[in-house]
């Protein structure tokens, strides 16, 4: 068995299809001559199951066949999502260039002319064997890659769960410690017990947002949609994170109407509050956060609105995703959004929404989401 330069087989399996016995036989006698492996069709449909059964790396079809010609079975071919990848050479004794052009339309890779000429078929059916073998290693490739990340995002999960319960317990445990002490505690001592608390929050809070964005991705968190008054969520959210927002404090602006939206309410709380808390860790001191609400025509939409340094434009897609980061370079500033824009977005694409950012260095930012209105009683 050769192999060429890329690690690939030089030989292969081909399908040659036509309906006419002298034309396959010369043709399997030119391949089997380069060590290729030859199955024939006689028509149109023999050869659609035959390409499913086999899977050859190339396929040899004439275009003049009665009942289906070559153009049709192409177009079947690729069709099928099981066959559609093998490259389809047509053999054809035409030469207008509109019946060429349908080939390529239907799918066809190349072309061979009648009479073959046996340097021509050797070179093209290799080429095309060639491309098929590479196309295949790079699907086993993504395969293991599938089943490495599956098994890495399962371990993940499974750690992670694990490390709920005891961050829950250190939690509790530090509330109880606080609740007993009382006032007889010094204040720096209290200082420390509740940076303690807030660090165990932000710890859960991590958890809850890995776990969660691994149960969107998989389709098994179902929404809880009510009516609900975006107004009353966000104003919600603002006092979930409390002292956050001392040396930021929150603006609200909204409409004392028309603030519905039909939603899971806790889960867009959590959005509101994953906005807020990174407006609030990116924003100087002494600058406000305007947290604004917006009746649009179909849609009810809100907005976190910063004085921070602001985000490059090329890095605007890529703080949605798993664990980005944004280097704002000479600004020695990291920007950091972990999982909480990546739940953000699930969170809102899962109610049929849109997110987004607006900014520009220098200039701050606007995280946006849109959710839609319910087509009825909205």
């Amino acid at each position: 068995m050769s192999i060429t330069r890329d690690g690939v087989q030089a030989s292969g399996r081909v399908l040659v299809v036509d309906d006419e016995l002298p034309n396959r036989e010369l043709l399997r006698g030119l391949l089997e001559a380069k060590g290729h492996s030859v199955t024939e069709a006689v028509n149109g449909c023999e050869a659609l199951a035959l390409a499913a059964q086999v899977m050859p790396h190339a396929i040899l079809l004439d275009i003049m066949m009665p009942e289906m010609d070559g153009f049709e079975v192409c177009r079947q071919l690729k069709a099928n999502p099981v066959t559609a990848p093998i490259p389809v050479l047509m053999v054809t004794a035409l030469s207008d260039r509109d019946d060429r052009l349908k080939g390529i339309e239907v799918g066809a890779s190349d072309f061979l002319s009648k009479p073959v000429d046996t340097r021509d078929v050797e070179l093209r059916t290799r080429n095309a064997i060639h491309s098929k073998q590479l196309y295949d290693q790079l699907q086993e490739s993504l395969l293991k890659l599938q089943k490495l990340e599956r098994l890495r995002d399962n371990l993940t999960h499974m750690i992670v769960h694990d490390m709920r319960s005891p961050l829950q317990s250190i939690s509790g445990n530090l509330e109880l410690l606080e609740m007993s002490l009382g006032e007889s505690v010094r204040a720096d001592d209290r200082s420390c017990l509740q940076d303690a608390l807030s660090s165990a929050g932000r710890l859960i809070e991590m958890v809850s947002s890995l776990l969660d964005v691994s149960r969107m991705e998989a389709g098994q968190m179902p929404l809880n949609r009510e009516v609900c008054d975006l107004g009353k969520v966000a104003e919600d959210a603002v006092k979930l994170l409390g002292g956050l927002f001392t040396q930021s404090p929150v603006v609200l602006e909204m409409p004392p109407v028309g603030r519905e939206a039909f939603c899971d309410k806790m889960l867009v709380q959590r959005v509101i509050s994953n906005l807020l808390g990174n407006a609030a860790k990116y924003s100087p001191s002494g600058s406000e956060i305007k947290l604004s609400i917006q009746r649009l025509t179909d849609a009810v939409k809100v907005l976190v609105i910063d004085q921070g340094s602001g985000i490059p434009p090329e890095y605007h897609a890529q703080i949605f995703e798993k664990f980005g980061q944004v280097d704002l370079g000479a600004q020695r500033t990291a920007h950091s959004t972990g999982l909480g824009l990546t739940f953000c977005k699930l969170a809102v694409e899962q109610h049929g929404g849109q997110i987004g950012v607006e900014s520009v260095p220098g200039h701050g930012s606007t995280f946006w989401f849109t959710l839609p209105l319910r087509t009825a009683g909205l």
